[in-house]
């Protein structure tokens, strides 16, 4: 597993539990997900505590599209949760990043696919593929060029243009491997700090403090972040803690750049 080195560094030992967590949503679309990423990653965590008998679990969730923020950027936003239920203690992190191979074409007969596998980083990242008019089956993990012909050919008997994209389960995507790491440890380091007030285990950041003022013009930009907001998961106090930002340039103001 991706996790398990990492959390064994605080003496937990993840094990896996026997439910499919495909009922709650699938990147190739055929479930889709229904709640935010941090509803369903809880959910998904209570599910683990409801059929593994333990009263801990950890469990992740990933969202993979055009970033809200950067313009025809994709981008990876994963969020991991662990729950005690002995403790009352449920702690969800965040991480999101750039480095994602995420490709997507649709095809015709005869077209290349020499660039689209280059940029898709084929094989060493899988890929899905399925009909456009949702006829017939879809194929996933594809991961060599015969088994991606095969494929291909079965898909134009039931339609004139076939999806190829990437394959974005974790254990099919080694970029998105990378970034579910880098989450791990972020909470890890957050499972080892403890609240200053009630000492339990889970302190860190909760949220972002927003709204800075235009230098030109002085409204106020409400997506501007000025701060973070620190908390804990089991006694509700928190900190705030300003990055310094005292107000933001012309260009980054919706009235001044509308």
């Amino acid at each position: 597993m991706i996790v398990s080195p990492i959390f064994a560094r605080l003496g937990i030992n993840i094990v896996v539990a026997n439910f499919d967590t495909d009922l709650l949503g699938t990147f190739s679309g055929e479930t889709p997900r229904v709640g935010t990423p941090k509803e369903v990653v809880l959910h998904k965590a209570r599910m683990g505590i409801s059929h593994s008998g333990l009263s801990f679990a950890l469990a992740s969730e990933g969202s993979i599209g055009l970033d809200p923020l950067i313009p025809f950027v994709i981008s990876d936003t994963e969020c991991m949760a662990w729950i005690d239920s002995s403790r009352n203690i449920e702690i969800v992190e965040f991480y999101k990043s750039l480095e994602i191979v995420a490709a997507h074409i649709k095809i015709a007969r005869g077209d290349s696919l020499d660039n689209f596998l280059k940029n898709a980083q084929f094989p060493e990242h899988s890929l899905i593929a399925k009909s456009e008019n949702s006829a017939g089956q879809i194929f996933k993990g594809i991961n060599s060029f015969k088994s991606l012909d095969a494929a291909i050919k079965t898909l134009f008997k039931e339609s004139e243009r076939v999806v190829i994209e990437s394959d974005l389960r974790a254990h099919h995507s080694p970029s998105r491997r990378k970034n579910i790491a880098t989450l791990a440890k972020r909470l890890v380091a957050r499972l080892n700090t403890l609240c200053p007030s009630c000492t339990a285990p889970g302190w860190g950041e909760v949220g972002y403090l927003f709204g800075l003022p235009c230098r030109q013009c002085r409204s106020v930009e409400n997506n501007s972040v000025r701060g973070r907001r620190l908390g804990c998961s089991t006694c509700n106090y928190k900190e705030e803690i300003l990055n310094g930002k005292k107000s933001i340039e012309p260009a980054e103001c919706g009235s001044c750049n509308p």
